[in-house]
């Protein structure tokens, strides 16, 4: 039984707070722990959009078509669904992108008008950190490639805007 056919659950007025790509950057489609739409139980689900209502309780993680039905917008999200699948293409070629070198000896890249840049934390030798246009990361890093992926997250976050 399905949530549709179950009394109590409404059915439109949903608003969508979250989009989750279940599937990590470099992770196999065979590894990948793909979910189940808790509307109507359709599975494999890649990407689960989080639903709330005002009127239920729980959030519900459901497959893209449901969110359709669900909060009335045939087009937020797949469009939602189309930047996370831009965001797993950009990530997975951002360590292959060509790094420059600056005059520091350090990693860098100008994209969009931002300067990123990867260094050697001078205060904790074998750790890595990095920086956006001047602004530092607080957190320290065990590896080049792990502080570039923090980067990217965070320039990711600065340069997207997400309706949900």
């Amino acid at each position: 039984m399905t949530l549709w056919t179950q009394s109590g659950v409404p059915h439109r007025g949903w608003q969508c707070v979250d989009v989750i790509d279940l599937r990590p950057t470099g992770q196999s489609v065979e590894d990948t722990m793909y979910a189940a739409c808790e509307m109507c139980g359709n599975e494999p689900i890649r990407f689960v959009h989080v639903m709330q209502h005002e009127a239920y309780t729980e959030q519900l993680e459901v497959g893209c078509i449901c969110a359709e039905k669900m909060s009335d917008d045939y087009v937020g999200p797949r469009q939602r669904e189309t930047a996370l699948k831009n965001k797993a293409a950009r990530k997975a070629k951002w360590l292959s992108r060509k790094w420059r070198r600056s005059s520091k000896g350090n990693d860098f890249l100008n994209v969009e008008g931002f300067n990123l840049v990867v260094f050697p934390n001078k205060f904790q030798p074998g750790k890595w950190g990095y920086g956006i246009d001047g602004d530092f990361s607080r957190k320290v890093f065990d590896s080049k490639e792990e502080a570039k992926l923090a980067l990217f997250e965070e320039f990711w976050e600065l340069t997207q805007t997400s309706d949900c």
